[in-house]
């Protein structure tokens, strides 16, 4: 029942969704969900706030990603990669589905939200009260109304483009891991690690798109994003990139995927 290969399942649906809770030792973290209409191909994963601190909500939020990117591509309906997720052991950090778990039908994306956070009011945006504008990323860092807004999977920039795209490297201490990369032509930008990947790669993966979903929420654009932490101090997951560091523009993510191969 495979369909058509796709780089990624659309984030947001009209109409029903079909979803599964998603527990991490014995507790709701989220819901995974899919369009009740197939042809809509639609997936995503929803939190529950209340139920981790801001670092672990971007961390099980980047891993359900990871795996709806990585089913979408190998040509899995959304629908089949729920039940196929079902049967995987709860992730020590992003929980999995229950095995005695039944599929359940929300009539659209909204009422999930709602069920996954009862009790969450959606409070208005520092401009919409009156006030004066304030930067989304130290809003983020503080915790304030920027940081409890629910999330769904897919709020950060494409992870695929078929265009050339600009790349800069990342590094950890004395080694080299990955290299941040963003198109000028559309909004795609992401981290690819080095290949085959180790435990310290997917880390920087996970912490650089937690980063790029704050960026995007700001506006940033996805070249903008690529540069704006050239210079920084390192990050202990995410590594920096160098003031010195060179950008360059591979001419394909298969070429970047090559240049990445240790």
């Amino acid at each position: 029942m495979a369909g058509i290969r796709r780089a990624e399942y659309e984030n947001f649906c009209e109409g029903p969704v079909l979803h599964y809770p998603v527990v991490l030792r014995g507790v709701t973290i989220g819901y995974v969900w899919c369009s009740a209409d197939l042809e809509a191909h639609a997936a995503g994963y929803v939190v529950v706030i209340s139920a981790l601190e801001t670092g672990s909500r971007i961390d099980a939020a980047v891993y359900w990603e990871e795996r709806l990117v990585s089913s979408c591509r190998e040509g899995l309906a959304p629908v089949e990669a729920l039940e196929r997720w079902k049967r995987y052991s709860e992730h020590p950090e992003a929980g999995g589905i229950p095995e005695a778990a039944r599929i359940e039908r929300a009539p659209d994306i909204d009422a999930l939200l709602r069920l996954a956070n009862p009790d969450h009011e959606d409070p208005l945006i520092p401009e919409e009260r009156g006030g004066e504008p304030q930067d989304t990323m130290s809003l983020a860092a503080g915790g304030s109304w920027d940081d409890f807004a629910p999330v769904t999977v897919g709020k950060t920039y494409r992870s695929y483009t078929d265009q050339p795209v600009r790349y800069i490297p990342v590094r950890l201490g004395e080694h080299l891991i990955g290299y941040l990369w963003a198109s000028v032509t559309d909004d795609a930008a992401d981290f690819q690690p080095l290949l085959p990947p180790e435990v310290v790669h997917n880390r920087a993966h996970r912490w650089w798109v937690g980063e790029f979903m704050r960026l995007q929420e700001s506006g940033v654009s996805p070249l903008r994003a690529l540069r704006s932490r050239i210079g920084a101090p390192e990050d202990l997951r995410g590594g920096r990139i160098d003031a010195d560091a060179q950008e360059r523009v591979a001419a394909s993510l298969d070429e970047l995927k090559e240049i990445a191969q240790r």
